[in-house]
């Protein structure tokens, strides 16, 4: 497969990718490609497809899809909750029941047609019945062509944290149109754009230039830019996972930010995006690595002109989120690989630390406290400016 074709955005023109595991699972890309989505489908033998998607999102592009695939096959709709209130086990039990009463088989492929949360449910859900069955993926957001549907992880979330309960199960192919990415939100598109500004900063400093060249705070971009922005924050993370598909070893390095990010998601309660979480745990690693003697302050300041002047991704800190609580809700997050927190640190722009043989970093507790405390006391400031 080539994963480096001359990037040109012809409509209908389909890019076959990678995601590059032991047994990869094909990833379609391209602009306007609907039409080649149905002759993809009719390599593989089932007996219904089950088109799971959001009410908002069938309304806008679904609808028309899962007419086209009605007029070929069996295929059902199903609606998930929107958002991340799908994401938790008795929407999980809810479907899951509701696929065996419908009919579904082991010969059945579920299509997840949405965002990052669609696909998750879909996937675990896909992942335990009858052991597992195929699914397959039809990511509309930014977050979700770029990121999520490359890691295959689906999970739902606990009580006390995020994606606490998982599997990896793979999809049989992706499927990557850019034309939905017209509708994404300006929060959702910044959601997948910072996960490219996390890539270039733990493995590429290169593709931070291309960034700061290309963003802008509005987030307004032509089609053909949608498509080319999308298409190399694409291959900034299999460029990772070429390394490490499991995610296991060198690939954790994708977790930069994401210890302080996923607990203030966790606290904030579906208030402030995954993406938007994330930036301010970026932020706050990139503080602690300065803290550490590993980053300088001017590459600090390059953090916060990224995501804040570049991206927009400019509101503060709630005030509601302490380093007490904050701290409390890392270690909650953290129970799958012990008590004891471990970060992911940049060495350098574009390179992460690695004393410890894993990429993962022990820092004592009352550092991070402190970090957390400047860091909140800044944000302060600027809610009382």
């Amino acid at each position: 497969m080539n994963q480096n074709p001359t990037l040109e955005c012809i409509p209908g023109k389909v890019i076959t990718l990678s995601t590059q595991l032991e047994k990869p699972s094909p990833f379609y890309f391209g602009y306007d490609i609907e039409e080649s989505f149905i002759s993809e489908l009719e390599k593989y033998t089932f007996d219904k497809i089950f088109f799971f998607t959001e009410p908002h999102l069938f309304a806008l592009y679904g609808k028309d899809l899962y007419l086209k695939i009605c007029e070929k096959f069996p295929c059902a709709l199903e609606f998930v909750p929107t958002g991340e209130s799908c994401k938790y086990f008795p929407v999980l039990e809810e479907v899951c029941e509701k696929l065996i009463t419908k009919g579904a088989s082991k010969k059945s492929i579920l299509l997840s047609f949405g965002g990052g949360t669609v696909g998750n449910i879909v996937g675990l859900v896909a992942g335990l019945i009858y052991r597992g069955i195929r699914f397959l993926e039809i990511p509309t957001s930014m977050t979700g062509q770029t990121d999520s549907t490359l890691s295959n992880k689906q999970a739902v979330n606990g009580k006390t944290g995020k994606n606490h309960f998982g599997v990896y199960h793979a999809p049989i192919f992706i499927w990557v149109d850019t034309k939905y990415l017209k509708t994404d939100p300006p929060s959702s598109r910044r959601s997948g754009i910072i996960e490219g500004i996390k890539n270039g900063f733990i493995s590429d400093a290169a593709f931070l230039d291309y960034l700061e060249e290309t963003l802008n705070p509005d987030v307004k971009f032509s089609d053909e830019q949608l498509y080319h922005l999308a298409y190399k924050i694409i291959l900034s993370k299999l460029e990772i996972l070429k390394k490490d598909p499991s995610e296991k070893g060198y690939g954790i390095i994708l977790e930069y930010g994401h210890t302080f990010g996923h607990g203030i998601e966790w606290l904030e309660k579906g208030k402030l995006s995954h993406g938007e979480s994330v930036s301010f745990g970026m932020k706050i690693a990139a503080e602690l690595c300065k803290q550490l003697g590993f980053i300088s302050q001017k590459d600090v300041e390059r953090h916060y002109y990224l995501i804040e002047d570049k991206l927009g991704f400019n509101n503060p800190l709630p005030r509601s989120i302490t380093a007490e609580t904050l701290l409390d809700a890392m270690i909650a997050d953290n129970k799958k690989t012990g008590r004891e927190l471990r970060y992911v640190l940049l060495e350098k722009i574009g390179q992460c630390y690695n004393p410890e043989g894993d990429y993962l970093v022990t820092v004592e507790p009352k550092l991070v406290k402190k970090v957390l405390e400047n860091f909140i006391q800044h944000q302060t400031q600027l809610l009382t400016a």
